[in-house]
């Protein structure tokens, strides 16, 4: 949760610099498809910059031991500064109120985030279900629906009319909303409904949702002017427009009270229709992107370099007291997301999900992992393995002699008994037998549990009356925190 909190408000950071931009540098801008992409450039740059892994380290952490002194009283620390002494007991209660605090916030947002992604829901609901129950009229590309609706809006290539809407004496209106439908304005429209659900709280989204609607209108507004239609005629239609609530946000309509202000919103789409369209030189001003975003992408590799993870949330431990060489160590790994472990003695493997260490040398072991600034390197003591010793029946046994195949045999059963480091009995959950060390001649079968079945002891006899030597090995023994693998030879003589 607090790895997407952080990148929710850097992004909503980077969006509110880029919208300021957009104010600054797009004013009386009328190239309108420039105004579009520079604000659907704005959303896709909040959205990835966020995601940079870049870091620059300014080296600004200060070292605590120089600002403070920390003693230890009585066993309860105190933290002395200039002026007065914290005891330790005074700061706890501010931990807890601040941390009730933040999951008060991280609630409220995920109130606010659900609730508006709820509505989006129930819109696109509304429409589908126009959809399925209106009659439709197919014409080239676009599907004009009779609803019971107030206004026309357009989502995507369907343009929903009222039922007593006529066609031919609304020709304007009718371009109108294909304007919409062409340029796929239903697009932009969805971006941004979920970019303010996901930054509700930030109050420049919903600026630049009004924006990215009203540049909207004056697209289509422009397109129904380019089809010869008269200017003045056109304006004074909109004047006479009833100004009717949009059923659905979603959509693009012909009057979108529910936006900004139909006043407001008329008065700003007649003042562009009078601008000149020709203004030398304002096609560069896009390119402004290119700096901000640069500002953005050093600021945010900054923030990172100073991001240091808490290594107390992190562990590299093993599950067993000891790393025993060749042998499979279970470890039990936590770190942040995408680490990387490494190791200087052996190797490291992923067995069904399950992290082993298997070293290769007796001595000093390093399990390295770097992570988000942080180094989460841990070492361990590497010790041999001593060679097991087998029960069977209850009886501790040497493997290398008659008696002891016999035994098993008998038995049916078989556990490792390790007496020097591990002083404990642990299951088998596997086990290799095979016959002769003769690679071209050898009959191998793998034993699952320390209970051996009929099949598998008349195989061994089988060996054993055929005159050729019983091998043992690769041992998978069962641990009370995990397994690992013991590749030692066992030869038990014919």
């Amino acid at each position: 949760m607090e790895i997407f909190i952080r990148y929710i408000l850097i992004s909503t950071f980077c969006l509110s610099v880029l919208y300021l931009g957009y104010l600054v540098f797009q004013k009386g801008e009328t190239r309108l498809q420039q105004l579009r992409y520079f604000l659907l450039f704005s959303v896709f740059l909040s959205i990835l910059l966020p995601l940079s892994t870049y870091r620059i380290d300014l080296k600004l952490s200060t070292n605590i031991s120089e600002i403070v002194e920390i003693n230890q009283i009585a066993g309860n620390t105190e933290i002395k500064t200039d002026g007065f002494i914290l005891n330790q007991s005074d700061i706890q209660p501010i931990k807890d109120r601040n941390w009730n605090i933040k999951n008060f916030l991280i609630a409220f947002y995920l109130i606010g985030l659900s609730f508006l992604l709820c509505r989006l829901l129930v819109h696109l609901i509304k429409i589908f279900y126009l959809f399925g129950t209106t009659e439709k009229i197919k014409q080239d590309n676009i599907v004009i629906l009779n609803s019971r609706i107030g206004s026309p809006f357009t989502f995507f290539n369907w343009i929903f009319i009222p039922n007593d809407f006529l066609i031919d004496e609304n020709k304007d209106i009718i371009t109108h909303e294909r304007v919409h439908a062409s340029q796929y304005h239903s697009i932009d429209l969805i971006l941004i409904e979920l970019l303010s659900a996901v930054m509700w709280f930030n109050p420049l989204v919903w600026m630049m949702k009004n924006s990215v609607q009203l540049v909207h209108e004056y697209l289509a507004d422009e397109g129904v002017l380019n089809t010869g239609t008269d200017k003045h005629r056109y304006q004074a239609l909109l004047l006479n427009q009833v100004a009717e609530e949009t059923l659905i946000c979603l959509s693009s309509s012909f009057n979108p009270v529910c936006r900004s202000g139909w006043h407001s919103l008329i008065k700003k789409r007649i003042i562009m229709m009078t601008k000149s369209k020709f203004n030398q030189g304002s096609k560069l001003r896009i390119l402004a992107l290119i700096p901000l975003a640069t500002v953005l992408f050093i600021a945010i590799a900054c923030v990172n370099g100073q991001t240091k993870t808490d290594k107390s949330n992190y562990s590299i431990t093993p599950k067993v007291n000891y790393l025993y060489k060749w042998a499979y160590n279970p470890l039990s790994v936590n770190l942040p997301p995408d680490s990387k472990l490494q190791t200087n003695n052996g190797k490291i493997s992923n067995e069904g999900g399950e992290i082993f260490v298997i070293p290769d040398k007796e001595g000093l072991l390093k399990v390295s992992s770097f992570a988000n600034g942080t180094d989460f390197s841990q070492e361990f003591t590497v010790v041999p393995l001593p060679n097991p010793k087998f029960v069977i029946g209850g009886e501790i046994l040497n493997l290398g002699n008659r008696t002891s195949i016999d035994k098993l045999i008998k038995n049916r059963e078989l556990h490792v008994y390790y007496g020097e480091k591990l002083e404990a009995t642990y299951d088998v959950s596997e086990y290799r037998i095979y016959f002769n060390q003769d690679k071209s001649d050898e009959e191998k079968f793998v034993i699952s549990g320390n209970k051996i079945s009929d099949k598998e002891i008349e195989l061994i006899k089988k060996g054993l009356h055929a005159g050729k030597d019983v091998v043992l090995d690769h041992l998978k023994l069962n641990f009370p925190d995990g397994k690992f693998m013991y590749h030692g030879m066992f030869k038990i003589e014919k």
